[in-house]
This record gives C-alpha cells, sequence and structure tokens, in this order.
C-alpha cells in the first residue's frame, strides 16, 4: 500500500508539473513576447515555479531570452519569447479541390507550402497520404538547405484538417495502438470508415487527424476574429458548408465528434439534392456550386459540380443583372436564416465568416448578412450578435491543422 501511495503522488507531482508548463508555455507562446514577472502575473503562478519552468524551458530549446528592459527600483527583467527555430510544425488540410500542405516555425510562421489540385471531388486516403509524405519530405530538405533548422531539425507533428466527421478517442494517433486511431468519415470525398494507418507510420512525426471546420475554428480562436472569444461560431462556406463550436472558450465536440455539421442541418422539406444524399441542407442553399446551379437555371439536381464561375456571376451581379442580383439576395437571405439557427440555439457572441467562398460573401456583403441574420433571429441574442469576417482567410484551413500538433506539444510536451 506505501508503495502505491508513493507512485500516486509522484504521479500527481508529474501531472501538477506538466499542467504548470503548459500554463506557462501557452502564455509566452500567445504573448509573443513577454518577461517572468508578467507571467507570473498572467499565470498565477508562483516565482519560484515560474524560475524553474523558465529554466527548463530554456534548457530544451523552446524558450530564449532577448534583450533586457528597464525596471522601476530593481534589475532589469529579461524579455523571454519562444524560439522559432526550435523544431518545424506541419499542417495540411483536404479542401474541396486540393491538398494544401504548409510548413511553420514554432511561433506559427509560415515558412512555405506545397499545394496538390485534384478534380471530380474525389481523392483517395492513398493519394493523400503520399501528397503529405511527399510535402514534408520535401519541404523539410528545403528547410535544411537554408540553415535554419539544422541539419536534422526536429519536426513536432503534422496536423490534417479533413472535410467529414472524424471520431476521436481519448487519446491522439500515435500514442496508442492502431485501434485507438480516429475513424474518418468524409462522404464528400467518398471516404467512409477511413484511418490512417500507413501514413502516420511513414512519417517522421506523430500525425493528429481533426475536422477541417474544427482545427480552423482553433486557429481563429488563437490567432484570428475568434480571439477572446467565449461563446462564438466559426463557419467555412466554400463549395459546401461547416462549423466549429465555442462555448465556455473551449471547441464544441459533442459525444461522438461530429458537431458542427451546419451544412446538413435543414433548412427546408425539399430542393435540390445534397451530395449527402437529403434534400434542405444549409449547403445546398449557400454552397458556391448551388448557387451557381440556381443562377444558371438548373435546380433540378446538385452533384457536387465544379463551383467555375463565380467571378463571371459577382461580374454580373455589378453590372445590374437582375438574375444575378437575386441568386445573391437568395443567398444571403437563406445564408441569414441558417446564421440565426446558430444564434438561437448557440447564443454566440460572434460569428466569423470564413472559407474561400464565405470570405468573398463577407468582403461584399457583410453588412447585409449580419441585416439578414438579425431578422431571423430571436430580438435580445440577434441584436447582441457581431457577425465578421475572417482575418485568417484562406490561410486559415493549413495553420488551423497545424495548430493539433501545437497544441499537444503545449499540453503534453515533446514527442517521445
Amino acid at each position: 500500500m506505501n508503495e502505491q501511495t508513493g507512485a500516486s503522488r509522484k504521479a500527481s507531482v508529474r501531472d501538477v508539473r506538466r499542467t504548470n508548463r503548459a500554463l506557462l508555455l501557452r502564455h509566452v507562446m500567445f504573448a509573443g513576447e513577454t518577461t517572468r514577472p508578467e507571467a507570473g502575473a498572467a499565470t498565477m503562478l508562483s516565482p519560484g515555479t515560474i524560475t524553474n519552468l523558465v529554466t527548463e524551458l530554456i534548457a530544451e530549446g523552446t524558450v530564449v531570452e532577448g534583450r533586457k528592459l528597464d525596471s522601476p527600483g530593481g534589475r532589469p527583467r529579461t524579455v523571454l519569447a519562444v524560439n522559432p527555430h526550435a523544431a518545424i510544425v506541419f499542417g495540411a488540410d483536404v479542401g474541396e479541390a486540393e491538398v494544401t500542405v504548409e510548413a511553420f516555425d514554432l511561433t506559427m510562421r509560415r515558412l512555405g507550402g506545397r499545394t496538390h489540385a485534384f478534380t471530380g471531388r474525389r481523392i483517395s486516403p492513398q493519394t493523400v497520404s503520399s501528397v503529405v509524405a511527399g510535402a514534408v519530405e520535401a519541404l523539410t530538405a528545403e528547410l535544411v538547405a537554408a540553415g535554419d533548422f539544422g541539419a536534422t531539425p526536429t519536426i513536432l507533428g503534422i496536423g490534417l484538417g479533413v472535410p467529414g466527421i472524424v471520431e476521436h478517442p481519448d487519446v491522439w494517433a500515435g500514442d496508442a495502438d492502431a485501434s485507438a486511431e480516429p475513424l474518418v468519415h468524409a462522404q464528400v470525398v467518398g471516404w467512409d470508415s477511413v484511418r490512417f494507418s500507413d501514413l502516420a507510420a511513414e512519417l517522421p512525426a506523430p500525425l493528429l487527424i481533426d475536422n477541417g471546420a474544427k482545427s480552423t475554428t482553433q486557429a481563429e480562436a488563437w490567432y484570428g476574429s475568434a480571439q477572446g472569444v467565449e461563446h462564438g461560431a466559426v463557419v467555412l462556406i466554400g463549395d459546401g458548408a461547416g462549423a466549429g463550436i465555442i462555448t465556455n472558450g473551449r471547441l464544441y465536440r459533442g459525444s461522438s465528434s461530429s458537431a458542427g455539421e451546419w451544412g446538413h442541418t435543414k433548412i427546408s422539406l425539399d430542393g435540390i439534392r445534397c451530395r449527402c444524399g437529403a434534400r434542405g441542407c444549409v449547403e445546398t442553399f449557400v454552397g458556391a456550386s448551388a448557387v451557381l446551379e440556381r443562377w444558371r437555371g438548373r435546380e433540378d439536381a446538385w452533384l457536387g459540380r465544379e463551383p467555375e464561375g463565380i467571378d463571371e456571376l459577382f461580374a454580373a451581379y455589378h453590372r445590374g443583372d437582375e438574375v444575378a442580383e437575386r441568386s445573391l439576395r437568395d443567398l444571403i437571405n437563406h445564408l441569414g436564416i441558417a446564421l440565426s439557427n446558430l444564434v438561437n440555439l448557440y447564443n454566440p457572441q460572434k460569428i466569423v465568416v470564413g472559407g474561400w467562398f464565405g470570405d468573398r460573401l463577407a468582403e461584399e456583403f457583410l453588412a447585409d448578412i449580419a441585416a439578414a441574420v438579425r431578422r431571423s433571429s430571436l430580438s435580445q441574442p440577434g441584436a447582441e450578435v457581431v457577425v465578421e469576417r475572417s482575418s485568417l482567410g484562406r490561410r486559415a484551413t493549413a495553420l488551423g491543422a497545424a495548430t493539433l500538433p501545437l497544441d499537444r506539444f503545449i499540453e503534453r510536451g515533446w514527442p517521445q
């Protein structure tokens, strides 16, 4: 019994130290620059704990000391910051027509990227595996040649954002056996219960997988328009539509991590058929292909065609074309209804509109979208919610994927 008590005590001390380390490192990451006294005030950790943890982070190369700041009545304070060259972080996004892989340093500064286009809204998991593995190898070689990361750089991890439901176990892929991996269901690219065991095995660092809308929401919360938001929603509109829900400052996942499939909530009893097989889905009213089909007068069925012609639609609208104007006004009204459902259900402080098509809409029609949301929302939450354009734009998707290994590093330390 004494041995068990001792083991429990050691585990408890270790857990507390890891929690404190994560608290401090998260502060340094998001502050950009800080000092020991500022870190103590922000984290509520004791000066002794701050000193010990900073010493540890400096010794492992995660944090570096910089310039000295004058301190009234005391010793100069030393600036602390994350060492950008301590590791490379990769983010990969499986989009509607391309796979994007980008490399970042430890401060999430973009270092380079690769894009692989595909057609027909179909790409096999094997092709994704090959594209990601090849891009990671090529980008790493480029960064080694540039000399900023040494001959054998540390790769913190590879995040993969995918367009579908990702069933999460209690641990990330790579922390347990293959049966504990995330299971991916992505009808829009033809995937049914897919695992990425082969890819994870051939990569030089842990692979972490999540739904693209959820990982993008994390990027918006950390670096974009959702910073400091306790209750909010990030909606991504492209050819399809998805959302990430923030509640009490945390991403809401649901019982099996499928929360946020906003594009497949229903706002009609009929309408054109969605890629999921149902009718009345939000994305069949606000997705780029669906909007184009209506503009062109083909509403019988939506087969997920390539969304070519968005520039032409907007050009026709600006020329005063009545059909184009009616198509976009119908889109805004339906989008207002769909977003008002989020307002009435979740009472968000802010809704961030992103995605490649959502960004285009928000650029020209943000005020109209906000007014349409208020018209269909309950008066009190509708009056309070702020509708805002994403400040990250298209770079949010790969950046969001890269936050997956960064978040795990903050919470758990270096990969073993």
